[in-house]
């Protein structure tokens, strides 16, 4: 509903309340050239110092043909930075396509009549790349991480990692994944361990954890080593990643490897006498008994389900007065030991070293292993120092997932499907540099976005000059400043 009179512009009905304050309360949306997303200038100098958009925009052939009104260079960056301000899909262009942020992002004066890129036309850039492209963009990932730093680093570690994106269609190459159970994609994450991503390569639906990460590994390789050739490389993965291959080429290229692996046999052969060490002081201390065959497994295997169900119940059904829901897991007994061993199984070419973790608690115990060819140093630290820092890669891809969606990968074609990760994994990178110029290291990705790009900003534009008044109590404009003094 809008009404208008005379010598005024047309304009929407006030929005009115009555609170008791003894005056109306009257709202309308005509405060002029406001936007919601004030830090959107963060990230496009983010973006110029790592020279992403530019970069890219070489990377992407232009088969346009005619008078073309929007460049490749521009229609990548209205897409990124758009995902990082939380615009995740194309069809949100009708709704901050005339935002005056967006279109300063962009370089468009207000007073300008250049706008922004439509919905068809992103869907068409998206829908125009090939596989060399997408080649030439995942090893542009590796070297705008190579800019980041200002001298080679002496040690790199790297923690790999997979996912899955849930389809709801017939995309191209999704299958049903048996261990997810739903039609999906299974993307490969390759992170460096200050959390920045250096590839990210969708998989078709039923692709095993370890299948390609060989082949993505060993570009990752070539590239940082063409910068950094003295660096020494570590990786980290789960237990997915345990194939002989990876094995293989991380001996042969000095990588040190820490790679969890499944419980077999032959692993709880050499294990067995620390476990049993570990059941009798926990029975010591604890007084319950868990009867256990040989490979120290217990006899009744409901045992642990039974322990954990007792458990769960005595947290649950505890008052307040009980205690804190910390103190109930702090109180818990559990004994751990580690010791190593050396091992080789039929597939293997050699005998490799493995760490052991046992930890015997009321549920009975529980045998990590790692495989690893590090030399030196003892089991606990290679344990907790090198291959439990693998987990921070898990929170990284949340955050991609959860916070700049990721996963909607709902294109027909798989190599547009494959852009589309790849337009959302550069929007987590310049919010990892905004991050990281903010001084906001433990923070997430999400929080950056809220406390430093979705600002409330007035627009003015004269004659000489772009005004941006900000909110003069801004929580977090110390955090604003510093971003926008060191990008």
């Amino acid at each position: 509903m809008s009404y208008s009179k005379p010598g005024s512009k047309k304009r929407q009905d006030q929005l009115k309340l009555d609170i008791g304050l003894g005056k109306q309360i009257e709202a309308n949306f005509d405060a002029g050239e406001v936007s919601s997303d004030g830090g959107l200038l963060l990230l496009r100098k983010a973006d110029e110092k790592l020279e992403l958009t530019k970069l890219a925009a070489l990377c992407i052939k232009d088969e346009r043909q005619g008078a073309v009104r929007h460049t490749i260079e521009k229609l990548f960056r209205q897409r990124v930075h758009a995902i990082a301000a939380g615009y995740e899909d194309c069809n949100d262009v009708a709704r901050f396509g005339h935002d005056p942020m967006h279109l300063l992002d962009q370089g468009v004066l207000l007073s300008g009549t250049v706008c922004l890129a439509s919905q068809p036309t992103l869907s068409r850039f998206e829908n125009s790349i090939d596989s060399v492209t997408l080649s030439a963009l995942q090893s542009l990932l590796r070297h705008a991480f190579v800019r980041t730093r200002k001298r080679a680093p002496k040690v790199l570690r790297l923690y790999m990692d997979t996912t899955h994106d849930e389809v709801h269609g017939y995309q191209q190459l999704s299958f049903y994944n048996g261990f997810y159970q739903t039609y999906c994609y299974t993307p490969l994450f390759i992170f460096a361990d200050c959390g920045f991503p250096l590839c990210a390569v969708l998989r078709q639906g039923n692709a095993s954890p370890a299948e390609g990460a060989l082949r993505a590994l060993k570009e990752i390789i070539k590239d940082i080593r063409l910068s950094w050739p003295e660096t020494s490389i570590e990786l980290a993965a789960d237990a997915g990643f345990a194939v002989p291959e990876l094995y293989e080429y991380c001996e042969q290229n000095s990588i040190t490897y820490f790679i969890c692996d499944g419980s077999h046999a032959g692993y709880a052969y050499h294990t067995e006498n620390t476990v049993r060490d570990c059941k009798a002081i926990f029975e010591e201390f604890d007084g319950r008994v868990i009867e256990l065959k040989k490979y120290a497994v217990p006899v009744n295997p409901k045992d642990r389900k039974r322990a954990w169900r007792q458990r769960e119940e005595r947290i649950r059904f505890s008052s307040k007065a009980d205690g804190r829901m910390q103190e109930h897991f702090e109180d818990d007994l559990a004994i751990r030991r580690y010791c190593e061993f050396l091992y080789r199984s039929r597939e293997w070419s050699r005998d490799r070293r493995i760490i052991a973790r046992i930890e015997y608690t009321a549920e009975g115990p529980n045998v990590r292993y790692v495989v690893t060819n590090a030399t030196g140093s003892y089991a606990k630290r290679i344990y907790e120092k090198k291959y439990c820092p693998r987990a921070k890669c898990e929170n990284w891809i949340k955050e991609l997932k959860n916070y700049l969606k990721c996963d909607r990968t709902s294109c027909q074609e798989f190599e547009a499907n494959q852009f589309r990760l790849l337009l959302h994994t550069f929007a987590y990178v310049l919010l990892w540099e905004v991050r990281r110029k903010a001084a906001m290291k433990h923070s997430t990705v999400e929080t950056v976005r809220l406390q430093l790009i979705k600002v409330g900003v007035l627009v003015k534009e004269t004659a000489n000059k772009v005004r941006l008044s900000f909110a003069s109590n801004h929580p977090w404009q110390k955090s604003f400043r510093r971003a926008w003094l060191f990008l």
